[in-house]
């Protein structure tokens, strides 16, 4: 008769090896492109523009059926960003590069065509702001651009490491996330990826009162890689 230790021994085994042979592990990387969605009626000549950056992720998938994935892709993302000063400001900016980690999970369903794979990914995600840099230019009040004493004023760049304030910035982010994804099989357990991803955070970076317009990240991912199914495993990833 087998013992209970035994049988948790062998449930678990039995566990993992169904786990590894259904579950595909990856590499991806590519670039971004951010958009900040914010209220700036009260700056005057100033607009809103998006700016990239790129994205590395290790895509983790596991087949519960043919067509139906569970997916999580742990990754950095950079979000960047600029308000650019128009009119008689033209010329100043200021752009805002920060950096998450990012954790998307959710569900995957696929279509195969021969060696092609054709589907749509959708879920939630989590990020954390790691790390910000703030570069631009703006006004020098104590010098003319010009010789011929102009009102006009000379620019003086700046790039620094941006110093988070824990009473305005929101580093935790939540959201939504939805896109196609693409794989071609180069052998029995070797595939290649594409993906289009499409994050919606639906956390203001902005607390309030400090800051009581609210400010969203809307970020595009484009990236290529590879992923390889897991010893013992078909050749599904």
């Amino acid at each position: 008769m087998i013992n209970k230790p035994a049988l948790l021994i062998i449930l678990f085994l039995s566990a993992e090896t169904s786990l590894f042979a259904q579950t595909s592990l990856g590499i991806e990387g590519g670039l971004s492109y951010n958009t900040y969605h914010t209220n700036i009626d009260n700056r005057t000549s100033t607009t809103l523009a998006g700016g990239t950056g790129f994205n590395l992720s290790i895509p983790l998938r596991y087949r519960i059926y043919p067509w139906l994935y569970v997916i999580a892709t742990p990754g950095l993302v950079q979000k960047a960003y600029s308000l650019n000063r128009t009119d008689s400001l033209s010329g100043e900016y200021d752009r805002h590069d920060n950096a998450y980690f990012q954790l998307p999970i959710g569900v995957g369903l696929m279509r195969s065509w021969r060696r092609l794979r054709v589907g749509l990914d959708f879920g939630l995600y989590a990020g954390y702001w790691l790390y910000g840099r703030v570069e631009g230019r703006t006004a020098n009040i104590f010098g003319n651009a010009t010789d011929n004493n102009s009102e006009q004023f000379g620019l003086s760049g700046y790039d620094a490491s941006y110093s988070f304030d824990a009473r305005r910035d929101n580093r935790w982010e939540e959201g939504w996330w939805l896109g196609p994804a693409l794989q071609y099989r180069l052998g029995a357990s070797w595939w290649l990826t594409a993906r289009a991803t499409y994050y919606g955070a639906l956390t203001s970076q902005e607390k309030a009162p400090v800051s009581p317009i609210p400010a969203y990240n809307r970020t595009w991912i484009f990236s290529i890689g590879g992923t390889w199914s897991l010893p013992h495993s078909t050749s599904h990833p």
